[in-house]
């Protein structure tokens, strides 16, 4: 279920926004909606990027106790694992999709990489219970031109 805007929103391949989808996949019910919304917008010609996000955790300050090696390698495994499960959903979409992880500390730097490659369309799961619905959609729309969508 779309929460803002419409699955074709007035951009195809053809129109001024650019033809690049991004959209986010975590494994849940909205990440399962919106990548099924990205799949439809892929069979309509539009470049289809499927990204999930692995925030990686900071090195210590007061010496080696760490833990953020096993950690960061942990949640980057569980990354992959998201996008396997993201190219079993597309099914026959997947040949015509790029898949990619994000890493970053504390946080992956969505916004610039979304405005480097120059997305048009950055479909996002709708998380309750977060202002806005999702903690990366104010700051895309801050710094991108692309429109986000929030998927539930």
């Amino acid at each position: 279920m779309l929460v803002d805007g419409s699955v074709d929103g007035g951009s195809g391949a053809g129109g001024g926004a650019s033809g690049r989808v991004a959209v986010v996949f975590e494994r849940s019910n909205a990440g399962t909606a919106a990548l099924r919304e990205a799949a439809e917008l892929a069979n309509a010609g539009r470049e289809l990027w499927v990204v999930t996000l692995a925030p990686q955790a900071r090195a210590a300050r007061w010496g080696r106790a760490g833990g953020e090696g096993p950690y960061n390698i942990a949640v980057r495994e569980e990354a992959e694992l998201d996008l396997r499960k993201a190219r079993d959903i597309l099914g026959a979409v997947a040949s015509r999709a790029t898949f990619k992880m994000l890493a970053g500390s504390p946080q992956p730097q969505l916004a610039s990489w979304v405005a480097h490659h120059g997305f048009g369309l950055v479909l996002l799961p709708h998380q309750r219970l977060t202002p806005g619905g999702n903690p990366f959609a104010r700051s895309l729309r801050r710094k991108t031109s692309a429109e986000v969508r929030l998927v539930r």
